[in-house]
């Protein structure tokens, strides 16, 4: 069975949010954030950088979250999460899932990191002051170009929209979502009302 390496509430939440999209039985593995067991050589072994998400698809270990989720869409779905390479929509899903996790994850997850979650000595308040001043036009790029579709690529849900999802999700509980982004707004709002993305969000 597939095990899935999981912190609570980390960037690994979209790999359990694309397994329960196309009903993917896995085990969870959880790890405490900054914790010890991260730096274990048995998990080093796994995560050579000691972060999450990874996976153990019964010996084959995979570890970076778009290339997880690829993988889990190849391997265990009937594709329709991620158009073709070669279409128009394949070539935009590729693009936004990049964008989803750097730089719009990366930046919101460095402002709440080193703003309030990591130990005191770990963090690094320059980081908090550049991704303020980066964030409100991270996310002015999705609400542009979401126009009036449901979803980034149109009206069909895809992998892009989990990975764009979480980094709005920062951004929302951070303010950048707000009266002057509304459609990135409600799309964050209808992408987290999705029953899968609850699932993965309890874990």
């Amino acid at each position: 069975m597939l095990k899935i390496y999981h912190s609570k509430q980390s960037r690994s939440m979209r790999v359990l949010w694309l397994a329960e999209e196309i009903g993917l039985e896995y085990e969870l593995e959880t790890l405490g954030m900054f914790s010890e067991e991260m730096k274990r050589p048995g998990y080093l072994a796994i995560h050579p950088l000691g972060k999450v998400p990874a996976i153990d698809d019964d010996g084959f270990v995979l570890w970076e979250t778009t290339a997880i989720l690829e993988y889990l869409v190849a391997r265990y779905s009937d594709g329709a999460l991620l158009p073709p390479r070669d279409t128009p929509d394949g070539a935009r899903a590729v693009q936004w899932m990049g964008y989803g996790e750097n730089p719009l994850t990366v930046i919101m997850g460095e402002i709440v990191a080193n703003g309030e979650v990591m130990p005191e000595d770990m963090r690094i308040p320059a980081l908090v002051d550049r991704g303020r001043e980066i964030a409100p036009a991270l996310v002015g790029v999705v609400e542009r170009a979401l126009g009036d579709r449901p979803f980034i690529l149109g009206e069909a849900f895809s992998a892009a929209d989990i990975m764009l999802g979480f980094g709005l999700s920062i951004a929302r509980y951070l303010g950048y979502l707000n009266d002057g982004t509304p459609r990135a707004r409600d799309y964050c709002e209808r992408l987290m009302a999705r029953p899968a993305c609850q699932r993965a969000a309890m874990a």
